[in-house]
């Protein structure tokens, strides 16, 4: 059987599952309850794996799951999951692995259906190399940096900084009071965003959008990080960068802020609607 647990007692229980991993600031902003997600175990009272779901970000299967769990898991994902999730607005499975067994044996024993590989860039943040950088702050003339509050969300008649927060947190006013986020308008409109996606503890996972390619290559992400990233040191904050091989601007970006590269990992991915029973 497939048991859900809600955030507090999934904290409780699958703790010991995460040796090594206290820092995976985007399973333990849904174990803390803080962001959106649900927790999936194979025991509800003594769990030897667990399946994680972190909304609008990442799944993530933990532990030493059994063969009745695995033989479960995808019919549990195609039934259960995938009408919910394309419900929100999730197009793509994305799959992250922490067990003892190798990630590729384990997904091919899971899945029937094919999951394309791809690779996660993680990084580890430098504080002084990022205090000594200068003049990061810097914008062409018509775009103004805020700082995300009541009043910035007033002033955003597209409600743009409203709908990103709601992807990850269940209300705006829980954002406002545990997480840190900056945008960007031109007039009135805006332009884009930079926000704690995730948060456990003193640690914040960003995630920045820039909403249109013609605002893109003008140091606006770059702005609205580092702007996130000194609020973050200022609160006593650890800041978190993970994206995809493929975002080279992202990775880019990293590396101007004092982001320290690591090594990367595997990630599995499917389309929702090529889920197929």
């Amino acid at each position: 059987m497939i048991y859900e647990l809600q955030p507090a007692e999934g904290c409780r229980l699958i703790r010991h599952l995460l040796e090594g991993c206290e820092h995976a600031v985007v399973i333990y902003g849904v174990l803390e309850g803080n962001n959106l997600g649900k927790i999936y175990v194979d025991d509800p009272k003594a769990p030897t794996a667990a399946f994680i779901w972190a909304q609008n970000e990442m799944f993530y299967l933990i532990g030493a799951p059994s063969e009745a769990f695995i033989s479960q898991l995808e019919g549990f994902i195609i039934e259960r999951i995938k009408p919910e999730a394309i419900g929100i607005g999730e197009d793509y499975f994305n799959l992250e692995l922490i067990t003892e067994e190798p990630s590729d044996t384990l997904v091919e024993r899971i899945f029937r259906n094919r999951l394309s590989r791809g690779e996660r860039v993680p990084f580890s943040f430098q504080k002084e190399a990022f205090l000594a950088l200068e003049a990061w702050l810097a914008l062409p003339g018509e775009y103004e940096l805020l700082s995300v509050d009541r009043n910035a969300m007033e002033r955003d008649a597209q409600n743009k900084i409203e709908r990103e927060i709601l992807k990850f947190w269940d209300t705006t006013e829980t954002f406002l009071a545990k997480g840190i986020g900056f945008c960007i308008f031109k007039g009135n409109e805006v332009i884009g965003t930079c926000l704690s996606v995730f948060v456990s503890g003193s640690e914040y996972e960003i995630g920045i959008n820039t909403y249109e390619t013609l605002h893109r290559g003008k140091g606006l992400a770059t702005a609205m990080a580092a702007a996130f990233i000194h609020q973050c040191i200022q609160k006593g904050g650890t800041p978190h960068w993970t994206t995809e091989s493929f975002r080279k601007d992202s990775i880019a970006i990293a590396g101007k802020l004092g982001f320290k590269q690591l090594p990367n990992y595997p990630v599995y991915f499917l389309a929702f609607e090529d889920f197929k029973q």
